[in-house]
């Protein structure tokens, strides 16, 4: 079955090593809006050309748009989760899209 994707702020909660941070992280979602996975590692905007590193950087400012998420632990896995409302990430899949 094939999703889509966006990029979401994600907030790492402080260790006793490391500070909280904040980043953009790609989320892909299911065709219901469902998250099935994240990338390990934060965006960054890239380019062959300026033009394309400004539309790239426009695209991951999208993330700001949207509810900022947290990893959450759960008996069997991890889970994103709203940090406002503890409520299950989720997204619209975009118009057009269905299985």
């Amino acid at each position: 079955m094939s999703g889509f994707w966006n990029y979401r702020v994600i907030f790492c909660e402080a260790t006793k090593d490391e500070a909280a941070l904040y980043q953009i992280h790609e989320v892909e979602y299911n065709l219901n809006g469902k998250v099935t996975n994240w990338s390990e590692t934060g965006a960054a905007p890239f380019g062959r050309s300026i033009e394309e590193l400004q539309a790239d950087t426009e695209r991951l400012k999208s993330a700001f748009d949207k509810p900022v998420l947290k990893v959450v632990r759960k008996p069997r896995g991890y889970e994103l989760v709203e940090v406002e409302s503890g409520l299950e990430a989720s997204a619209e899949p975009p118009a057009g899209l269905s299985e």
